[in-house]
């Protein structure tokens, strides 16, 4: 019962029906969160059949997640409307939730290196994770039997290769085989990208078409070994995503939407690298026991920042030549299951994770305020240490069957330490209760509730300027963990021809953190809690399927609020804290021939417009214009199997000029008219 419980949403039943399998050991089961349910799960074979080099296009048959413009790390992603602030990218269960600086996106991943990639939306139940108050995009890495599948052999070697005419290309291969009890693979993949062409209609400032200093040439490898004893695996990898090129010291603006007008040395470019690497060694086993499943993990984490020349960026101190900036992060997970009689199962654990800023250099020294000479005193007499922050938690979830009733219930306790680098320490603890129920009147049809509580600790301050030029920022006494509320109402259709799913949420978070940015003046500043948000929203999707067609849509509509009760008025409508996204409609159309086994389809986005600020405060009528985009696609399986695709796209068929709403006003447009050919082949 508990298993049929969880049926997947309408976008992602075809591969239920095709690779039940794998979605139930790996998503439904593996890595479910008491009664929520992931959507849009993108497996291997859905990569393998697509043109998408990045998370955007793997997921933008998604309505409720939105990415912005730009390329890299100019680009910001909102799940229902909440930003990179509030939500996480998982990879093989190991995140951070620091950044580098908040002009810039916190999340970089190349799809090469992963095999399957599900949305987590809301905050999560007592089993999800340290921090999980907006939800999460989880990913996990592929291995070498995902590769074997259907070569009859013991090793082998896949290659790719792909062509972008606005204005990039790819290639990669892996290497993979087994022996014994061991398997192992190395993968390497690269995407050059020069700078994109927007749509017709865009001038940057000297008149062109396109986004100046907006290419990247990413570079991303993984080298995994792994160990199968009886019931017991064991798996050692190490993987790295690096984009380098020239970027502007704002990443989410180009130099025609500076807020101060167009002087170059306010944005100037430099050459730039982003690095994210994560060492990672995971244990799971079956059976043993009273413990039914464990997944245990510790990973080391690194996000590094290298420029040559911060002379011209204010934010990393006016640093003349090269400068380094590090975030270390090291974490563990322990999740186990076990079955308590016939009808019930219980999840518990632990989670650890440890994270340290290290600047370039302390530069308090050289803090100069000409008007007042008081506060530069003050500002040079600090001795600045290495910021710090440790999260754990414990849980335990159960899940227990009463006919065609599946109840949940649990209990997360999370405690936080940090220090930060005017060497300030705060800790505290939250306790967060989850509950859900689902009922399944019909093998086809459910309802869902769930009433979750989650909480996520402060965030260290922005790795690139707590070097001290610039001022002093710490922690209010008594600062708490933001505490998410979230209450969640659904249903679930599935007829295996038609099938149809929603959900209603509504959700407030208290004790909202803000972490004053520089603008804000003072010389000595200190993150506090400075109010609540309030998020609400829904989402609905169908699909119907007969013979090799299948046709679906989807929409997804929420409307966050901040609101701002603290007495300097903290809060700030950066797109990291949360975006006015305007209601968002996905359809499709697909057919699949079986001779030759070749699928073609059409997808279309349509963002409407969306008008004013998340921040109740601020009167400001901020205006994002509505679009539309449409893209036709083709998949063609050659050998009449998936070790061979060729893969054609033409994205933005219709080269429409248009901005995305997951950033600040009018910065960074929409990628123009693309053509993409793609070749991948395992043998």
């Amino acid at each position: 019962m508990i298993g049929n419980a969880f049926i997947l949403p309408a976008w992602a039943e075809t591969e239920a029906q095709t690779q039940s399998v794998t979605l139930d050991n790996v998503v439904v089961k593996g890595d479910r969160q008491g009664s929520k349910i992931k959507t849009n799960i993108v497996t291997l074979q859905e990569k393998d059949e697509s043109t998408a080099t990045d998370l955007r296009g793997l997921l933008k048959e998604e309505p409720a997640i939105d990415f912005s413009g730009g390329n890299g790390t100019s680009q910001f992603l909102t799940i229902r409307g909440m930003g990179q602030n509030s939500v996480d990218l998982k990879i093989d269960n190991a995140y951070s939730d620091s950044q580098i600086l908040y002009h810039q996106g916190r999340f970089i991943i190349d799809p090469a290196l992963v095999k399957i990639v599900s949305v987590q939306k809301g905050a999560g139940s007592a089993s999800a994770g340290i921090g999980a108050t907006n939800g999460a995009i989880v990913a996990k890495t592929v291995d070498a039997a995902d590769l074997l599948k259907g070569l009859d052999k013991d090793w082998g070697v896949r290659v790719n290769a792909g062509y972008s005419s606005n204005e990039g290309h790819n290639y990669g291969t892996s290497v993979f085989g087994r022996a014994g009890n061991f398997d192992g693979l190395l993968s390497y993949s690269r995407t050059d990208e020069d700078d994109y062409k927007a749509g017709k209609g865009y001038a940057n400032q000297y008149g062109g078409q396109t986004v100046l200093k907006s290419g990247l040439d990413k570079r991303s490898y993984l080298a995994k070994i792994g160990a199968n004893f009886d019931n017991h695996r064991i798996a050692l990898s190490h993987m790295q995503d690096q984009h380098r090129g020239e970027r502007f010291v704002r990443e989410e603006f180009g130099w025609e939407t500076l807020p101060r007008g167009n002087r170059i040395a306010d944005n100037a470019p430099v050459y730039r690298e982003t690095t994210l690497s994560n060492t990672n060694l995971e244990w799971t086993a079956q059976d043993l026991g009273f413990i039914e499943k464990l997944e245990a993990n510790a990973y080391l984490m690194k996000n590094k920042r290298y420029s040559v020349d911060d002379t011209s960026n204010g934010y990393a101190g006016n640093v003349p030549g090269p400068t380094t900036t590090v975030i270390d992060t090291k974490g563990a997970n322990l999740g186990l299951d076990s079955r308590l009689g016939e009808k019930t199962l219980l999840k518990y654990g632990v989670n650890y994770r440890h994270q340290e800023i290290k600047p370039h250099a302390f530069l308090n020294s050289q803090y100069t305020n000409r008007d007042d000479a008081q506060l530069q005193s003050l500002v040079r007499s600090y001795n600045l240490v290495n910021p710090t922050k440790t999260d754990a938690g414990v849980y335990a979830e159960a899940i227990h069957d009463i006919g065609d009733f599946t109840l949940t219930g649990g209990l997360r306790y999370d405690h936080f330490d940090i220090k930060t680098h005017d060497g300030k320490k705060v800790s505290a603890g939250r306790l967060n209760p989850s509950f859900g129920v689902i009922w399944q009147p019909l093998d086809t049809l459910s309802f869902s509730a769930v009433h979750n509580y989650a909480s996520r600790s402060p965030r260290l301050y922005d790795a690139l300027m707590i070097h001290g030029r610039r001022g002093i920022v710490s922690i209010a006494d008594g600062t708490k963990a933001e505490r998410a509320r979230n209450t969640e109402i659904g249903f679930n259709y599935n007829n295996g021809t038609f099938a149809a799913n929603g959900s209603y949420f509504w959700q407030k978070i208290s004790d909202a953190i803000a972490n004053p940015q520089d603008r804000h003046g003072s010389a000595f500043r200190e993150a506090a809690n400075a109010g609540y948000i309030k998020n609400r929203g829904y989402e609905l999707g169908a699909s119907y399927r007969t013979g090799g067609l299948i046709a679906k849509v989807g929409v997804a509509h929420s409307k966050p609020r901040l609101y701002d009760t603290h007495p300097e008025k903290l809060l700030s409508d950066n797109p990291e804290f949360a975006v006015r996204v305007g209601r968002t409609w996905t359809a499709s159309l697909a057919y699949r021939f079986n001779k030759p086994d070749l699928e073609i389809g059409w997808q279309n986005r349509t963002v409407q417009k969306a008008s004013g600020s998340v921040l109740v405060r601020d009167g400001s009528q901020v205006e994002r214009k509505s679009y539309n985009v449409n893209d036709i696609y083709a998949n063609w399986k050659p050998l009449g199997k998936d070790t061979l695709n060729v893969n054609f796209a033409v994205n933005n068929v219709f080269n429409k000029f248009y901005y995305p709403h997951s950033q600040k006003g009018t910065t960074l447009p929409g990628i123009g008219r693309d053509f993409r050919l793609a070749v991948n082949y395992r043998f």
